[in-house]
C-alpha cells in the first residue's frame, strides 16, 4: 500500500525497530506500523465479514431479492473470546439460511416469532433485529446496528501514535527517514465511505506529529476496504 510513496527501483526488507527498511538511491526510510483499531472489535468484525459473504452467497444462488440486515449485537463483542471461530461460522450460517428459509415458506410470521420456538438459536442471540427486510431488485446482505455510531478517531489516533513516538531516536540510528504507517477500520462490511468529511481535520493531526526532528517525516492512515481502499497522507 505504500508503493505510492517510493520509486520502482526501491527494496524492501523486513527489520525490528523500525518493522521495514525501504532502499532506494542510498536512501535508507523506515517503516513502523500500528494499529488504531479495538483488537476485540476488529476479532468479531472479522467474523461478521465472513458471516456476510456467506450468506450473500447463499441468496445469490436461491435469487432471494431481499434486503438482508445483519444486525449483530454487542453481545459478540463480549463473547469472542469463548467463541471457536470457524464452528460458530457454520452453525451461525446454517441457522440464517434456514431461518430465511422457513420465512419463505411462512411458516413463521417475524423473527420474534421464530426466536420464541428456537430460543437457543445463535441467530436469536446474536441478533439485535429482523434481518428479512424490504423486496430488493437484487440478492442484498448489509450489516446494520452498532458500527454506524461514531468513531472515536482522534483519540484512537493519538493513542496510537503516542506508543511510537518515544521510538524514533534509535529508529534514526538506523534509517534517514521514518515513516508510520497506521491501519484503522471503521466499518465491517466496508459499504461506509471513511469519514470523507472530516479528512482535512485527520490530516490536520497527522500533521502535528511530522514537526521536528522527534516526530515522524510522513505518516500513512490506510482504512482497508473491499470497495476502495483509502489512504490518507501527511502533508
Amino acid at each position: 500500500r505504500l508503493a505510492i510513496a517510493f520509486p520502482e527501483n526501491c527494496h524492501l526488507e523486513g527489520s525490528e525497530s523500525p518493522d521495514f527498511i525501504v532502499k532506494f538511491d542510498n536512501q535508507k526510510i523506515g517503516i513502523e506500523l500500528t494499529r488504531a483499531i479495538d483488537e476485540k472489535i476488529m476479532k468479531s468484525q472479522d467474523l461478521e465479514i465472513e458471516i456476510y459473504k456467506k450468506i450473500q452467497k447463499y441468496v445469490e444462488e436461491e435469487d432471494i431479492k431481499k434486503v438482508i440486515w445483519l444486525s449483530f449485537s454487542n453481545k459478540l463483542d463480549s463473547d469472542i473470546n469463548k467463541i471457536k471461530k470457524n464452528k460458530f461460522i457454520k452453525g451461525f450460517t446454517e441457522e440464517c439460511k434456514k431461518y430465511i428459509m422457513t420465512r419463505r415458506n411462512t411458516e413463521y410470521s417475524s423473527f420474534e416469532e421464530f426466536c420464541e420456538s428456537n430460543k437457543n438459536s445463535l441467530i436469536c442471540k446474536y441478533l439485535e433485529v429482523e434481518p428479512i427486510r424490504e423486496d430488493y431488485k437484487k440478492p442484498l446482505v448489509i450489516p446494520g446496528g452498532r458500527y454506524f455510531f461514531p468513531f472515536d478517531y482522534e483519540r484512537k489516533l493519538k493513542v496510537a501514535i503516542n506508543k511510537k513516538i518515544g521510538k524514533i531516536s534509535n529508529y534514526r540510528k538506523k534509517v534517514d527517514k521514518i515513516y508510520l504507517l497506521i491501519k484503522i477500520s471503521n466499518d465491517p462490511a466496508n459499504l461506509v465511505p471513511f469519514l470523507d468529511d472530516d479528512i482535512p481535520y485527520i490530516k490536520e493531526i497527522l500533521n502535528s506529529y511530522t514537526k521536528g526532528e522527534n516526530n515522524f517525516d510522513k505518516i500513512f492512515l490506510y482504512h482497508h476496504s473491499d470497495i476502495e481502499p483509502k489512504i490518507i497522507i501527511t502533508d
